[in-house]
This record gives structure tokens, C-alpha cells and sequence, in this order.
């Protein structure tokens, strides 16, 4: 017999060993679990599901490459495929400045 100073967790004690749910029932919340019923096969799986026969994983392909870069816009300064545009004839500059006199 334990010797509890308690009283409250003397009665608690009491309480738990006259218990039917205590656990060494069998009624106990704390038994084993019976058997399980059968499972259910499960469905068809949707695509790229794994349990699904029809549809495995799909594994991961290679990156998609990059689409054509626009002419004119340079790899880098020294890109042989896409030089910079040349740049368009210079506007002649007009140094006769005009001054209106009333």
C-alpha cells in the first residue's frame, strides 16, 4: 500500500485502481486495438499519382532552353550571334543660331 500525504491523490489513486477503464482492463481506452476491418483498394489515382498503375510518376525532365533572344540585344558585349545593332546615321547639327530682331 502507498502512503500518500495527499488526500485528494489518495482518493484519485482509489478511484484509478477500482476503475474499470484502469489499465489493466480490458474495457480499457488503453487496450490494444482490435483487428482491423479490410481496407478498401484504393481508387484510381489521378495523374502523377503514385499509387495509380496507369499514371506513375512522372519523372522530372530536363529544363525547358530558353526561347531565341530578340536581335539586337547582345548575349554579352563580345556575342558573335547577336551584335549590337549599328548605330543609325548621325543628324548633321545645326550651329547657326538665328536671332530674331525686332
Amino acid at each position: 500500500m502507498w502512503y500518500v500525504k495527499n488526500p485528494t491523490e489518495k482518493a484519485l489513486l482509489e478511484i484509478t485502481n477500482s476503475s474499470p477503464f484502469s489499465p489493466l482492463s480490458p474495457v480499457s481506452p488503453f487496450s490494444p486495438c482490435g483487428p482491423g476491418g479490410p481496407k478498401r483498394p484504393s481508387g484510381p489515382g489521378g495523374p502523377g499519382s503514385p499509387s495509380s498503375p496507369l499514371f506513375p510518376l512522372r519523372p522530372i525532365g530536363p529544363c525547358t532552353p530558353c526561347g531565341p533572344i530578340f536581335p539586337g540585344r547582345p548575349l554579352s558585349p563580345l556575342s558573335p550571334l547577336f551584335p549590337l545593332s549599328p548605330a543609325g546615321p548621325v543628324a548633321p547639327v545645326n550651329n547657326k543660331r538665328t536671332i530674331n530682331l525686332p
